[in-house]
C-alpha cells in the first residue's frame, strides 16, 4: 500500500511529530508499506526524498507581531486555506500517487486545504488527532489560567472576546476564522475517519457533534524492544515536555519546595521557561534544575536515571508520550487527574494521580513516592507491563490497517459509482 504521512514538522518537535515519523516506520517494517511524507519546509527536518515538494516555511507568530496589509493576507492564505499547501500536493501526487492519506498535525502551516486535492482523485482521508483543534480555537481548551469550553456549540467568536490564542486579538481572529471556514467550505466533512489517541478526545468529539462513527480510539504505541527497563535511579524527578501555562509547572515547582530532599530536573524549552527559572530560584533554590531541550537519545537517558516522572498538566491532555516513555523505562508516573492521563496512569498501579492544580496534594503524593522505594518500583514494572501488552507496535498496526480498509472499501463504492 502507498500512503501518504503528512504532518507539519518533519522532525522532533513535539508528540504529534514523534508519532508520525515513528508510525512512518512502524507501517514500512511490519506491513511493507510505501510511505510519501509531505510536511513544511523546516532548517531542522531530517532528510526525505520528497522535500521538494514540502511547503514553503512560515512563521506565524513573527508575521502575526508584524501585522500589516501583507503580512496579513499571507496568514490568513496559510494558516486557514493554503492554495500553496493543495498545489504541492497535487504535484506530489502526480509524480507518487498514493492510495490513502494519513494526516497528523496540519493546521496552519499545511491546512485542509490538501484534502481537496485528495478528494478529486478519490483518496481516502484518516486523521489522527493530536489536540484538540477541531473543537478549540485554541487546541487546547484551556484560557486564562483555566480550563475553558466557552466556544462550544460553535461559537468560535468567543475566543476573541477572550483573546485565547497568545493572547492576541489578532490571532485569534485567525483561529475563529479558521474554525469556521473549515465548516463552512465542508473540509471536515471530506474525513473518513477520525482517529482519538485517547477515550477522553473521543468522547468530547463526539459531545460536540462529530458522528460517533467516524471517530475511532486507537492509542499511541511505543517499541519497548529498543528500551531496557530501569529500576534504579540517580535521586531526582523528571518533567520532559513543553514549558508552557498550561503544563501546571508553576504547580510542580511550588509542589518541589515544600519536599525535603527532592531533587527536580526540568527538561523542555518553551515560553515559561524564563518566568519558572524565576519562580524555582525564589521559592525553590538548588532544588530545580532546568536542562533546556534534549535530544532522543540524551533524553532516554535522563529518564532512565529518575526515580519518577511527574506529568501535572492543568488542561485537558489528550495521552501524552511523555508517559509512555516514562513506562517504557519502568519508570512510574505521578500526573494530574485530568483529560487522557488517567487511562494511563492507573491510580496506585503504575503511578499515582493528584487533583491538578493542587499543591499540596501534589507534594504529598510526590513525598509517598519518593519515600516508598520499593512500591515505587513494582509500579514501574506494571507500567513496563502494560506498554508491553497495549500499546506494541503490531497492536497498533493491526488497528490502523483496520481503519484504513474501511475507508479504502468505503471509497471503492465511491468509485464504482463512477464518482470523483
Amino acid at each position: 500500500m502507498r500512503i501518504l504521512i503528512a504532518n507539519s514538522f518533519h522532525y522532533y518537535r513535539g508528540g504529534d511529530c514523534v508519532y508520525a515519523l515513528k508510525v512512518t516506520e512502524l507501517l514500512q517494517q511490519i506491513g511493507g508499506h510505501k510511505i510519501i511524507s509531505f510536511a513544511m519546509e523546516h532548517p531542522l527536518n531530517f532528510p526525505s526524498k520528497y522535500s521538494e515538494f514540502f511547503v514553503p516555511e512560515i512563521d506565524l507568530p513573527n508575521e502575526l507581531r508584524q501585522w500589516g496589509f501583507r503580512s496579513g493576507i499571507r496568514v490568513l492564505t496559510r494558516a486557514i486555506y493554503s492554495n500553496k499547501s493543495k498545489h504541492k500536493l497535487r504535484q506530489l501526487l502526480d509524480e507518487y500517487p498514493v492510495d490513502i492519506a494519513h494526516v497528523q498535525n496540519i493546521h496552519r502551516h499545511i491546512t485542509p486545504s490538501i484534502f481537496h486535492a485528495l478528494r478529486a482523485r478519490n483518496r481516502p482521508i484518516v486523521w489522527t488527532l493530536h489536540d484538540y483543534f477541531l473543537l478549540c480555537p485554541n487546541t487546547t481548551f484551556f484560557s486564562k489560567g483555566g480550563v475553558c469550553e466557552a466556544c462550544k456549540g460553535e461559537r468560535f467568536y468567543k475566543a476573541v472576546f477572550k483573546r485565547c490564542r497568545k493572547a492576541s486579538y489578532l490571532a485569534s481572529v485567525v483561529v475563529m476564522l479558521e474554525e469556521y471556514i473549515h465548516r463552512l467550505t465542508g473540509l471536515l466533512k471530506l474525513v473518513d475517519f477520525f482517529i482519538a489517541p485517547s477515550q477522553f478526545l473521543r468522547n468530547k468529539m463526539i459531545e460536540y457533534g462529530f458522528p460517533s462513527d467516524k471517530v475511532i480510539h486507537i492509542p499511541y504505541f511505543i517499541d519497548t524492544k529498543s528500551t531496557k527497563p530501569s529500576l534504579d535511579s540517580n535521586g531526582y524527578i523528571l518533567y520532559s515536555g513543553r514549558l508552557s501555562y498550561e503544563k501546571g509547572l508553576k504547580t510542580l515547582v511550588k509542589a518541589v519546595s515544600l519536599c525535603d530532599s527532592v531533587k527536580l530536573f526540568i527538561a523542555g524549552s518553551g515560553p515559561l521557561k524564563a518566568e519558572l527559572e524565576t519562580t524555582a530560584k525564589n521559592i525553590a533554590p538548588k532544588k530545580v534544575a532546568f536542562l533546556g531541550y534534549l535530544n532522543r537519545d540524551k533524553l532516554q537517558k535522563v529518564i532512565d536515571d529518575a526515580m519518577f516522572i511527574v506529568v501535572p498538566s492543568e488542561w485537558y491532555e489528550n495521552l501524552p508520550y511523555a508517559i509512555l516513555e516514562a513506562f517504557a523505562s519502568a519508570k512510574p508516573v505521578i500526573g494530574s487527574r485530568i483529560g487522557g492521563i488517567p487511562e494511563l496512569i492507573k491510580d496506585r498501579q503504575t503511578g499515582i494521580l493528584f487533583q491538578p492544580g493542587n499543591i499540596n496534594d501534589l507534594a504529598e503524593k510526590i513525598r509517598w513516592m519518593v519515600e516508598h522505594s520499593k512500591e515505587r518500583q513494582e509500579m514501574g514494572r506494571r507500567a513496563r507491563k502494560l506498554v508491553e501488552q497495549e500499546h506494541n507496535p503490531e497492536l497498533h498496526y493491526k488497528r490502523l490497517m483496520e481503519v484504513y480498509k474501511a475507508a479504502l472499501k468505503k471509497h471503492a463504492k465511491i468509485g464504482s459509482r463512477g464518482c470523483s
